[in-house]
């Protein structure tokens, strides 16, 4: 490759992996934190009816009225998804995603959240609260038993009954309806006043949030893996901060005010988000605590409910990959969810089709990719080619680039110019080294999109060590450093092709030479190893390649002679 073109490449990797490291901090290990809600649900069985609210500013200091005497689990399903709802709380106990005939489960027990320091509820919950003290801490509803009843195999109807401070009744009700052959679920959200006096709400709104987590189970430390919340603000596609960032705060809470189309809750490879229907909400808040649940709430302006009355807000809880056409499919506000480039998108979804095809053949991704840089390099084989006799060109008329230098030294315009002429007398694109890599660079990206996005790829093996393309290669930690393999054989390979390729006789190139391969192990030090195999493929294929035409040239020289 031409070696000003990789040492803007090496710059601007070095660049965006800093933004990275800056902006998308790995999670801090703080002391293990267990939260009340996991108390609460260890403790036996016991009668609710007195259940406190927690009292704080703004809060309805509510208690359970009325409520079921015993636990319950209720089971459904659909082909695409398997559903475990418990009656403590009305939440989802567990979530199984069924993928090609694989169930994915995607709630994450507490066990797996402990030893990361998360504090968060492990269930799929979707509360209603009054306050944003009720939002951060919990209310009466969290692990109350609620009444239900099962309207089919794919619908729950529960309810509670409380009661405020000045003894009114107060109607909880939430049901989930699956729909067969649907990539969503809906969730409907009532509370009535049953009461005799006019019921007020201290902030002049509900809050209808989503979960705390979302799965499936992985090492939430590594980088890749983390969870946040996201939504549609307005015009744009938002994602919660949270406190430990280097230029965030130890906020607890965070608001913002405005059209709200959706909101909900991001992994590495699931979105599950909630999308109103036939209303928007006036505004997002989301547990801005350090190390907590990606908790987010949608803000809903709510009057005064008389006797009788009663408010009703229905949503389409999208559940499934970061797949644009699904998602549109549910709700066309939904379509900037996926958060995956325009421009890469269509390359990204031919590679892992690609990939998935190849597969087919050889049961193993890590071959996959090995054969998908051998085609990749045939197919571009004849503009490396042209690269290739190009930089030797270059590498001819450098003595004559030289001599128009030193000439025109005062007049840089000038020099520019007569150098411009001679390239263009002698028929040679100085750019022309570079076109192989900039064809390149498009698969590089939506091969990393692919590997971060694509549940495809998920938990890969390859040989060896490498047990999963979609995360580094480490071997061990030391002193909680991670060692790794293939970025040093990755380091060996750019050298040496760096170091064959025509072109590398001044004293700078020769200086680029020696420093872009430690610049690309830095970069890509934690990078997915299935993306690093990609180009030790791509550099050992050309080192060969340039073995092979030095001895060309060299057979055609001694036949000269």
């Amino acid at each position: 490759m031409d070696k000003r073109f990789a040492l803007a490449l090496g710059l601007s990797l070095l660049v965006w992996f800093v933004w990275m490291m800056i902006f998308n901090p790995a999670p801090q290990r703080p002391h293990i934190a267990v939260p009340q809600a996991q108390k609460a649900e260890s403790k036996q069985k016991q009668d609710t009816s007195t259940v406190p609210a927690i009292n704080g500013a703004g809060a309805i200091n509510t208690m359970v009225q009325q409520s079921a005497r015993d636990e319950s689990d209720i089971i459904l399903t659909t082909k695409q998804y398997d559903v475990k709802i418990t009656n403590r709380g009305a939440k989802i106990k567990n979530f199984q995603y069924i993928y090609y005939g694989k169930k994915i489960e995607l709630v994450v027990e507490q066990k797996d959240l402990s030893p990361t320091s998360i504090v968060a509820k492990s269930d799929l919950d979707f509360q209603v609260y009054l306050s944003e003290n009720e939002f951060l801490k919990g209310s009466a509803l969290d692990n109350a038993l609620w009444d239900f009843e099962k309207i089919d195999k794919t619908g729950v109807r529960f309810n509670l009954i409380v009661q405020n401070q000045t003894g009114e009744k107060i109607l909880y009700e939430r049901s989930y309806m699956f729909i067969e052959g649907k990539n969503y679920f809906e969730l409907q959200q009532t509370v009535k006043n049953i009461g005799k006096a006019p019921l007020a709400f201290p902030e002049n709104r509900l809050i209808m949030a989503t979960p705390d987590y979302l799965g499936p189970t992985m090492d939430f430390n590594n980088r890749y893996n983390q969870v946040e919340s996201v939504y549609f603000l307005n015009t744009s596609f938002e994602t919660g901060s949270q406190g430990g960032g280097i230029f965030s705060d130890e906020q607890t809470i965070h608001r913002e005010t405005g059209v709200t189309k959706w909101a909900g809750v991001r992994s590495r490879y699931f979105l599950l988000l909630m999308a109103p229907q036939g209303f928007t909400g006036s505004g997002i808040i989301h547990d801005g605590r350090k190390n907590h649940g990606k908790r987010i709430g949608i803000q809903i302006p709510t009057a005064v409910l008389q006797p009788g009355e009663s408010t009703t807000k229905t949503f389409k809880v999208y559940v499934g990959e970061k797949d644009k056409q699904k998602l549109v499919e549910v709700d066309e506000s939904l379509r900037d969810a996926a958060d995956i480039n325009v421009l890469i998108e269509p390359i990204r979804d031919f590679l892992v089709w690609c990939l998935l095809k190849i597969n087919h053949l050889f049961g193993n991704f890590g071959w996959s990719l090995v054969i998908f840089s051998l085609l990749t390099k045939i197919v571009l084989m004849p503009l490396t080619i042209k690269s290739t006799e190009s930089m030797k060109r270059m590498q001819e008329l450098s003595p004559k680039v030289k001599e128009l230098q030193t000439k025109y030294k005062d007049k840089p315009d000038q020099m520019n110019k007569k150098i411009m002429e001679l390239y263009k007398k002698e028929k040679v694109n100085p750019l022309g080294g570079c076109l192989p890599l900039l064809l390149q660079l498009p698969f590089f990206f939506a091969l990393y999109s692919a590997l971060i996005n694509s549940i495809d790829l998920w938990k890969a093996p390859f040989i060896l060590w490498i047990k999963d393309l979609s995360l580094p290669d480490t071997v061990a930690t030391v002193a909680g450093f991670n060692i790794n393999i293939l970025p040093v054989i990755m380091t060996a390979t750019t050298y040496f092709q760096q170091k064959m390729t025509p072109g590398s006789d001044s004293s700078q190139q020769q200086m680029m030479i020696k420093m872009m391969p430690f610049i690309f192990l830095f970069i890509f030090w934690n990078m997915p190893s299935g993306l690093i195999i990609y180009w030790i493929m791509q550099n050992v294929l050309q080192i060969v390649h340039q073995l092979y035409i030095n001895q060309r040239a060299k057979k055609a020289t001694d036949g000269g002679n």
